[in-house]
């Protein structure tokens, strides 16, 4: 398949998931409980933090952050898993479910920690680079950055549904992300665009009201904004690479993108092994 081919079939692909959100609301619920539950041990973390700041050494403020980042990469990665699975369903013709998504997402704890662990991990390094003084290393910090993402866009459907190993989630991440190499960049750009698009509405008044005196009403308007983007942006992504991890996986098209060219996709899992692959109805 021609990039150009590749990249058309990203943006269908989007296309198709926003209207299979809209017609499965209940999945938003995902991202909006991880959401809340992030921000609460945020507000808990740093009440407790702060109040002990003036006791606290500078190597221990570290430390408490560095686990700050852990459970909240764990958090996140635990609702997205939940996400990943519920959508699977959703493409089987069932209706999503908080509970079996959080008791599907229970089942992985373990590999979904250590994912966590080497995530946040990676990240802090990651941001430590990037704000470097050095200008080499701010660059070697973004390729190293971009390169990651993308290396493990499907790290979380490999930890579901394959429950791989350690160094299995990254060899089986990487795979997916090379048969879909022209697809899943373009569905990630196009799902920042989505937030951009759903955010300007609220953030751009909301920034006139802050600077002619209407704080209050202003802040709302922005928090609203990027509020609001967040939940549709989790919630596409977790679409968007369930679809693209089970169709590179099995070749088989979900109902509500038969308009989605996946041909080479399909070309290139013939050859591949299937012993591990599910059954999923709505598919064909």
């Amino acid at each position: 398949m021609r990039l150009l081919q590749r990249l058309k079939t990203g943006l269908v692909l989007t296309k198709d998931s926003l209207s299979l959100m809209n017609n499965n609301r209940s999945l938003f619920v995902f991202p909006a409980v991880g959401g809340i539950a992030g921000l609460t041990f945020l507000a808990l973390f740093f009440g407790v933090t702060f109040g002990l700041l003036a006791v606290t050494m500078d190597g221990v403020m570290i430390v408490g952050l560095f686990f700050s980042y852990l459970a909240l990469t764990f958090v996140t990665t635990f609702f997205s898993a939940g996400l990943v699975h519920q959508t699977r369903e959703v493409l089987g013709g069932n209706d999503a479910s908080l509970k079996r998504g959080m008791a599907a997402a229970w089942k992985v704890k373990g590999h979904l920690f250590v994912w966590s662990l080497i995530s946040a991990t990676i990240g802090l390094l990651i941001n430590a680079i990037e704000n470097s003084e050095s200008r080499v290393a701010r660059l070697l910090g973004t390729i190293f950055g971009v390169a990651w993402t993308l290396m493990t866009f499907f790290v979380v459907p490999v930890i579901v549904f394959e429950k791989s190993s350690t160094t299995g989630l990254f060899k089986r991440s990487a795979e997916t992300f090379k048969q879909t190499w022209g697809e899943a960049p373009i569905t990630l750009v196009a799902i920042n665009i989505v937030g951009a698009i759903v955010a300007v509405p609220f953030v751009l008044p909301g920034i006139y009201l802050i600077n002619t005196g209407v704080g209050i009403v202003g802040i709302g308007l922005v928090l609203s904004g990027v509020l609001l983007s967040f939940l549709i942006s989790q919630t596409l992504q977790g679409v968007v690479k369930t679809t693209l991890y089970l169709y590179a996986r099995d070749g088989k098209r979900p109902e509500e993108f038969d308009n989605v060219d996946f041909d080479d996709l399909t070309n290139e899992s013939a050859g591949r092994s299937t012993t591990q692959t599910p059954s999923y109805g709505g598919v064909q």
